[in-house]
């Protein structure tokens, strides 16, 4: 019995396979609780498949096929049970169609600006060249907590002080949501990778300590913090490729934003 289940299933599955080649455009493939999934519905998925670097097969159209019947089930699941008007269900939809309009605009960006492998190869280079120089013998898990002015850099000081978490302090009072989500922590650095004059503070601040006045730099007042402190080794190129890319698609992302905010005029409504 269980072999010729077997049969029927495999029988069934070239079914759908000859039946995804062969189909005309506009032609039902299947029917979801009475809703058709057409060739061409597949046709534009494979599309965005052979983009990404994806060969077409057989295979690639069932599974594509496959996961637009599950889409089509769950949408109207959705519908049936009015999912969407349920908590704040609908602003994440919305949430989720913003970011994917961010990433097609980066991407485009990206598309012009590629970051490419003499590019990592520099960076890599001038690392190497920083590691010789005897200030950068060590590195440093440096945190910070940014504020507007001076006087609220001696308030979260104070605090600190007296005994409230440097980490949650970050994740509520800092003006950099990027490092202020991981409790301020901006990443292990060499001191000549460190903006002026966190560069010569670092060093200098004991594990586990932080600055006991504000530091001023050009882009508010800070309370620094090392974390932890380790000799520096530079890795080989190959380990370290993947991770210099990562930083260069995260300065071109910034490089887009600067671009397009440059034109952008903002002014608030009277």
């Amino acid at each position: 019995m269980k072999s010729l289940f077997k049969k029927i299933s495999l029988t069934l599955c070239c079914f759908f396979i000859a039946t995804l080649a062969n189909a005309q455009p506009n032609k039902a493939l299947v029917s979801v609780n009475g809703s058709k999934i057409t060739a061409s519905q597949v046709d534009q998925w494979v599309s965005v498949a052979l983009s990404d670097g994806a060969k077409d097969s057989p295979e690639l159209r069932q599974g594509i096929l496959n996961d637009l019947i599950l889409r089509e089930a769950v949408a109207q699941d959705v519908k049936k049970s009015g999912l969407l008007s349920k908590s704040n269900n609908a602003f994440k939809v919305k949430l989720a169609e913003q970011n994917a309009v961010m990433d097609t605009w980066f991407a485009q960006y990206l598309a012009s600006h590629p970051v490419t492998d003499a590019e990592i190869r520099g960076v890599y280079d001038k690392q190497l060249e920083l590691s010789k120089d005897p200030q950068n013998a060590k590195e440093y898990l440096v945190a910070q907590i940014v504020v507007a002015n001076e006087v609220e850099g001696v308030d979260l000081i104070k605090q600190i002080n007296s005994g409230i978490s440097f980490e949650e302090l970050a994740k509520t009072k800092s003006l950099d949501k990027t490092s202020g989500a991981q409790g301020g922590v901006i990443g292990w650095a060499l001191p000549s990778q460190l903006t002026a004059p966190v560069n010569d503070i670092a060093p200098n601040l004991g594990k586990g300590k932080f600055t006991q006045t504000p530091v001023k730099t050009a882009n508010g007042w800070h309370v620094i913090k090392v974390n932890d402190v380790r000799p520096f080794t530079l890795p080989s190129f190959d380990q370290a490729k993947d991770a210099i890319a990562q930083s260069l698609l995260q300065q071109r992302r910034q490089e887009a934003v600067n671009a397009l905010m440059r034109d952008v005029k903002v002014s608030k409504d009277s």
